[in-house]
């Protein structure tokens, strides 16, 4: 029972949440927060310029890079948060009881983390960087909309130079999302 479970949940290739299980997570930490008044985040993570490196370095070196950046966050995650890979090289990152400034600090640390980070077989000087998209959940919002607005943040990082943070500080997605070093 318990290596169909990790077969239902877990994502093969990196060893974390699947897509399925990482977006029940992110249900679940809403649901709680109806039910509990209390601020959560999340974050959309994008590896930077990924196709390049599948074409210049080979399939099996971008998976090795998926496999040692989802390690390395997860390293350094908190025993509540939840992070799962949401599609190819896009990772989804649920905080709970982390408001929109928390969850900013911890995507920036991921981010100087990731970029730290050495590949076997890849030359001593290769990195990559990730973007990350954030947003705090509202109240009786609903996690559509929050992935929206994070989503929206995601392009923005990528739009203003990719290897950053931009946090989703609307409410309506229509909204303009703030650039880094803009915040109010």
């Amino acid at each position: 029972m318990e290596r169909i479970q990790q077969l239902v949940n877990i994502d093969e290739l990196t060893g974390v949440y699947n897509r399925r299980r990482i977006v029940q997570a992110l249900s679940e930490e809403s649901n709680r927060c109806r039910r509990t008044p209390g601020a959560f985040s999340l974050g959309i993570m994008d590896v930077d310029l990924f196709k390049e490196v599948n074409d210049n370095y080979g399939h099996q070196a971008g998976d090795e890079i998926l496999r040692e950046l989802a390690r390395a966050v997860v390293d350094d995650l908190r025993a509540i948060d939840s992070f799962g890979r949401y599609g190819g090289e896009e990772f989804l990152l649920v905080l709970p009881q982390t408001a929109l400034d928390g969850a900013k600090i911890k995507s920036e640390r991921l981010c100087k983390r990731i970029q730290e980070l050495r590949f076997k077989g890849l030359p001593s000087d290769f990195s990559v960087s990730v973007s990350i998209g954030v947003a705090e959940a509202f109240p009786d919002e609903d996690t559509e909309k929050t992935l929206a607005r994070a989503d929206q943040a995601l392009y923005a990082a990528k739009e203003n130079g990719r290897n950053q943070v931009v946090c989703c500080h609307a409410i309506n997605p229509a909204d303009r999302v703030m650039p880094p070093g803009t915040e109010d």
